[in-house]
C-alpha cells in the first residue's frame, strides 16, 4: 500500500488514465451541482449601514508595541504594508 502512494514518474498511458478520471470526476461534480436547487442569496437591508465617524480612542504604548512587534516590516512607528503580496 505504501509503495502505491510514493511519488513516481507516470507513463503516457497512466497519465492519460489519470486525466480521464479527473475529467470524469469534474463533470460528475458539475452535474451534481446543476441538480441542486438554487438558494436565494441572503441579503440584510439596514437603514444604518455605516459607522459614524468619530475621534477614535487613543492607543496606549503597550498596544502600539504589540502591533509593531507583530508587523513583519516596519519603519520606526509605521507598519509597511504591501498591496496584494499574497497574489504573486
Amino acid at each position: 500500500m505504501a509503495s502505491e502512494l510514493t511519488w513516481r514518474r507516470l507513463s503516457d498511458k497512466e497519465r492519460k488514465e489519470v486525466e480521464e478520471k479527473a475529467k470524469k470526476i469534474m463533470l460528475e461534480f458539475g452535474k451534481t451541482l446543476e441538480s441542486l436547487p438554487e438558494i436565494p442569496e441572503a441579503v440584510v437591508e439596514r437603514e444604518k449601514f455605516e459607522r459614524e465617524e468619530g475621534k477614535g480612542d487613543l492607543c496606549d504604548d503597550i498596544f502600539r508595541d504589540i502591533m509593531l512587534g507583530n508587523a513583519p516590516k516596519k519603519n520606526k512607528n509605521f507598519i509597511i504594508a504591501e498591496k496584494g503580496g499574497w497574489t504573486k
